[in-house]
């Protein structure tokens, strides 16, 4: 054995490199994913009270340099309603994707709010906000939503797509006034990563230097698919964020049942950025606790939507299909 290494020194180092490699691997993917910090509810105590915080908010951001189009939204009959309804919009988008879906819910008698994310919506599509985006600052922002639907509804339905979606798997493990989370295409995992190198891939890429992506890296800036008030490129870092506020909401289910009264998880077949084998781990575990409000659906490949599937100008969105589904499911 020893002559085999002797006469064959490069391989022997490659070999050697892969072994360290895969080793790596394997202590990355045990790495515990929590969060710092303890985070407090507390809940708006009447229909005033969520008023004056969400004017607050809107106060904030109209200092900031938001695209005219990227400040929460607020949809309202006037009083607390029977139900209310959150929409929490997608990794580098903005309130104005759930406007029309919201809309929607609105004329069913719902109260609608749309907030806007942690350093989102800025003029800047270069995505520069998002530098130094952490999951505790999202988790936060979760908590501090769902305070505020406490004076919107007296049932709260929280919903979300892809990090907006993370946020809602989140919220459904921890917040026990909340009735209904239902996060649609959550982003928990990347699609073209196998399941079992999801969690090595973000504790590995959480702990070297960041690095900037595009959507699209031939476009760029000048993305077809990209919404005018959306980000086109993002810092890694941000986006693995956002898997790991979703595997610590994880650690939580391995260990409780989950807090909402009921979550209706909704994935897209032909969805290539989210990892949909990772989103049917987190409902195995829910299963496992004895998870009878637990509702799954699946949009069909053969439908070919796209990620988005909620925006209602995004190419092959099928809204015409998508929002009639969602509006079943979650009523």
């Amino acid at each position: 054995m020893k002559n085999w290494f002797r006469y064959r020194p490069k391989l022997s180092v490659f070999l050697g490199i892969l072994a360290g490699f895969i080793i790596l691997l394997a202590l990355l993917a045990l790495k515990p994913f929590s969060l710092r910090g303890i985070f407090t509810p507390d809940p708006a105590q009447n229909y005033e009270d969520a008023l004056t915080r969400i004017k607050t908010i809107q106060t904030e951001e109209a200092a900031l340099d938001l695209h005219p189009e990227c400040a929460s939204q607020l949809q309202t009959h006037g009083d607390k309603t029977d139900k209310v309804i959150i929409f929490l919009h997608g990794f580098t988008s903005c309130p104005e994707q759930f406007v029309a879906l919201g809309q929607e819910f609105y004329n069913r008698g719902y109260n609608v709010y749309i907030p806007r994310t942690p350093r989102h919506g800025f003029n800047d599509r270069r995505g520069e906000p998002l530098k130094g985006l952490t999951a505790e600052e999202m988790a936060e922002f979760a908590h501090q939503t769902a305070d505020i639907a406490q004076g919107l509804g007296e049932r709260v339905i929280v919903s979300g797509i892809s990090g907006g979606g993370a946020m809602a798997t989140y919220i459904s493990q921890e917040r026990e006034d909340v009735n209904i989370a239902a996060p649609i295409a959550p982003f928990l995992g990347i699609g073209f990563i196998p399941r079992q190198l999801n969690r090595s891939f973000a504790n590995l890429f959480l702990i070297v230097p960041d690095i900037w992506q595009w959507w699209d890296p031939v476009h760029k800036e000048n993305n077809p698919l990209s919404a005018p008030y959306s980000y086109t490129r993002y810092p890694l870092h941000a986006l693995l964020e956002n898997m790991r506020l979703g595997y610590a909401a994880e650690a939580d289910a391995k260990r409780t049942r989950p807090a909402a009264d009921k979550i209706i998880v909704i994935t897209n077949a032909n969805d290539e950025s989210v990892n949909n084998s990772v989103v049917a781990e987190f409902e195995q575990m829910w299963k496992e606790h004895g998870e009878e409000n637990l509702v799954t659906f699946q949009f069909e490949e053969s439908l070919g939507l796209p990620h988005d599937l909620i925006t209602p100008t995004r190419p092959g969105a099928r809204v015409d299909l998508v929002y009639p589904k969602l509006l079943e499911l979650i009523q």
